[in-house]
């Protein structure tokens, strides 16, 4: 498993982090610590909410979704105290994980946690992009962007993780769309027709990708295939959603007949 490095920025000695961007992992300065499936998906389950306490419940559920067994809040309190010994033996601060009023809390930075570094990088690139800066904008949704591995808590079967999932891989395509705003902003329209085109396949429903390969292969003078872009775009929507494309897009499409 490849473990991207966690900016000096954020390092402190020693430092837990705890990775969810792909396969669920603990670190202690950028080690992988050994976990199990239930320590990962407990972790993961804290991860959600740094420095928030998740009670015993919640982790009861999360853990066993069907039938909890009887003894799920004793088999908990064991996970925590072998995960708090697995850091310690690593090196790192078992009071990472402590001990709250009903459940437990991960109390690490913000930044330790990679979802959570993510959500920073890209409102940093927004509000960038926002000031006028689209090459910097660029460059930290890149940065944001780096930080996936692979799918969200990928691994775990657990139906509230599942729906976060669903949350941050909604996240990181508005962060790719922003990141495609901010170069073309910046007069990059010929390197992104490929990619953009790649995605479009991936995502045939997305308007505002779409959109952005229409305006990236009008400004290469490749008109007709932007046209073709919309067509398609309004004949996947009606067919899978029986919907029209939005006002945004149609207004991308009526510039583009009117420059012709």
């Amino acid at each position: 498993m490849v473990i991207p490095q966690i900016s000096n920025e954020y390092m402190c000695n020693p430092a837990v982090q705890v990775l969810v961007l792909g396969t669920v992992a603990v670190m202690v300065d950028a080690v992988p610590v050994p976990v199990s499936r239930l320590e990962r998906t407990l972790v993961a389950a804290l991860a959600c909410a740094p420095g928030r306490m998740v009670s015993t419940e919640r982790l009861v559920d999360m853990l066993w979704p069907h039938r909890p067994p009887s003894w799920a809040r004793t088999r908990v309190q064991a996970i925590v105290s072998s995960l708090r010994k697995r850091l310690a033996v690593a090196g790192g601060d078992p009071a990472a994980i402590t001990t709250e009023d009903g459940g437990y809390a991960l109390c690490v930075d913000a930044g330790h946690v990679d979802a959570e570094r993510f959500r920073e990088l890209s409102l940093r690139s927004r509000a960038t992009a926002d000031a006028g800066d689209p090459t910097t904008a660029a460059e930290l949704a890149r940065e944001a962007l780096a930080l996936w591995r692979g799918p969200a808590f990928d691994g775990l079967r657990c139906t509230a993780l599942e729906a976060e999932a669903v949350y941050l891989e909604e996240l990181r395509l508005a962060v790719l769309e922003d990141r495609i705003d901010a170069d073309l902003h910046a007069g990059r329209h010929a390197q992104l027709v490929p990619e953009l085109a790649s995605f479009r396949v991936r995502h045939p429903g997305r308007e505002r990708l779409a959109g952005q390969l229409m305006v990236a292969l009008d400004a290469v003078d490749r008109h007709a295939e932007a046209l073709a872009v919309y067509r398609a775009l309004q004949r996947h929507l009606r067919e899978e959603y029986g919907t029209n494309p939005g006002l945004r897009i149609q207004q991308i499409h009526a510039s583009l007949l009117r420059a012709q």
